[in-house]
C-alpha cells in the first residue's frame, strides 16, 4: 500500500481555500518547493524537488541543490521538510533568489512547521497563520531584507572517519541522512566489509558519500554511487573531489540500470522513511533490483535497524540471508547472487 504523503493533506487544506486572495497568482507565477508526490500538481506548474522521483509529476521541475533563479515567481509554497536545518536553508535560499515573492510555509503540525514560523531566519516577516485543517497548518510570510549570499558551503558541519589505516573528512548539505556525523549502522557496515574488494561497486543512497568514498580509498575498483537527494549528490561530489575519490554519480530514483557485466558489490544503508512515515516499499524494491543489477557471485551488503523486515525479503529475493554483525540495534546483511 502506498504511503500517504504530507502533500495529500497539503492539496487537500489549499483546494479548500482556492479563492482565497492568497492563491490569486497565476499558476506559471507559482512555485512550490519540496513536494512529496503529484498532489500539488494541479496548482503549480513549477516544483523545486528535493527528491528526483517527485520531479517527473511537474510540468517545469527543478531538482538542484542550489536554488535556480526565482525572482519572477509570486507564489511560492514551502512543503515544510522534517529536518529543521533544510528548513531554514531553504527559507535563505529563497530570500536571496526570490526577495519580491509572498512565500507561504505550510506542514503537518507534528512535523515542525509551528516550531519553523517562531523561528524564521534573519530578514523575514512575522509568519502569519492563514488557515488549517487535515492536520497541518498554513502561514504566510515575505522577505524584509535579501541577504548578502547563500553560499552552499558556508559552515557545514564536518566529521573524520577512519577505517583500516585510511582517514577522510567529510561535510553534508541539510537535510542529507546523518549530518556533521557519521552514523553508527554506516560505521558497523564498514566495520564488517570483506577484506578485499574488486570490480564495479555501487553505493547505493549514498548520503555524502561515505562509504564508497572510504572503499574507493582502500581498494582498486570502480565506483557508481546514486541517490534520489540532490542535496546528496552534491555533498557526495564535494566530498569525492575534497579527497581525491573518483567514480560516477547518479542522481536517481531507485536503483539505477547500467550494464549487463552487473556490480560486483552494492553497498547501502537503505532508507524507510518517506518523510515522516515509515515506508518499506523502498527497500522492498531496491533489494530485488540490487539481485538484477549484481553479477553471478557478486554481492549485497546492507546495513539496517534491527526491526526492519529486510532479512525475510532478502531470503525471499536471494534464497538465502546471513546476518555478520548485530550489535542490538543494526543489523549487517549480506547476501550473495548465486544464479
Amino acid at each position: 500500500m502506498a504511503v500517504q504523503s504530507t502533500s495529500d493533506a497539503v492539496a487537500s487544506l489549499l483546494n479548500r481555500h482556492s479563492h482565497a486572495s492568497w492563491l490569486s497568482s497565476p499558476i506559471e507565477k507559482r512555485l512550490v518547493v519540496h513536494p512529496d508526490g503529484h498532489q500539488l500538481a494541479p496548482l503549480f506548474n513549477h516544483a523545486w524537488c528535493l527528491h528526483v522521483g517527485h520531479a517527473q509529476h511537474y510540468k517545469y521541475s527543478y531538482t538542484e541543490a542550489q536554488a535556480p533563479s526565482l525572482n519572477h515567481f509570486e507564489l511560492i509554497l514551502l512543503v515544510v521538510a522534517k529536518e529543521q536545518a533544510l528548513n531554514q536553508w531553504l527559507l535563505q535560499q529563497l530570500a536571496l533568489q526570490a526577495p519580491t515573492a509572498r512565500i507561504l510555509i505550510v506542514g503537518e503540525k507534528r512535523g515542525g512547521v509551528t516550531s519553523l514560523v517562531k523561528k524564521l531566519p534573519k530578514g523575514y516577516a512575522k509568519a502569519t497563520k492563514l488557515a488549517s485543517g487535515n492536520h497541518c497548518q498554513l502561514f504566510e510570510t515575505h522577505v524584509l531584507a535579501q541577504p548578502s549570499s547563500a553560499d552552499l558551503t558556508d559552515d557545514l558541519p564536518a566529521f573524520s572517519v577512519e577505517w583500516r589505516g585510511i582517514s577522510a573528512t567529510f561535510t553534508t548539505l541539510p537535510g542529507v541522512f546523518s549530518q556533521g556525523r557519521l552514523d553508527a549502522g554506516t560505521e558497523l557496515l564498514l566495520d564488517h566489509l570483506p577484506e578485499n574488494m574488486q570490480g564495479k561497486v555501487m553505493d547505493f543512497a549514498c548520503g555524502s558519500g561515505v562509504i564508497g568514498a572510504m572503499v574507493a580509498r582502500k581498494f582498486k575498483i570502480e565506483l557508481v554511487a546514486s541517490d534520489v537527494s540532490p542535496m546528496a549528490i552534491e555533498s557526495t561530489r564535494c566530498n569525492w573531489q575534497s579527497i581525491g575519490v573518483e567514480g560516477d554519480l547518479l542522481l536517481a530514483d531507485g536503483l539505477p540500470s547500467l550494464s549487463a557485466s552487473g556490480f560486483q558489490f552494492i553497498l547501502s544503508n537503505p532508507p524507510f522513511h518517506t518523510g515522516l512515515r515509515t515506508d518499506y516499499d523502498i527497500g522492498e524494491q531496491f533489494i530485488h533490483h540490487a539481485y538484477q543489477q549484481l553479477s553471478l557471485g557478486g554481492e549485497l551488503i546492507i546495513v539496517a535497524n534491527r526491526f526492519l523486515p529486510w532479512p525475510e525479503h532478502i531470503q525471499k529475493v536471494f534464497g538465502h540471508c546471513q546476518t555478520i554483525a548485530d550489535d542490538g540495534k543494526f543489523k549487517v546483511l549480506r547476501s550473495k547472487r548465486l544464479s
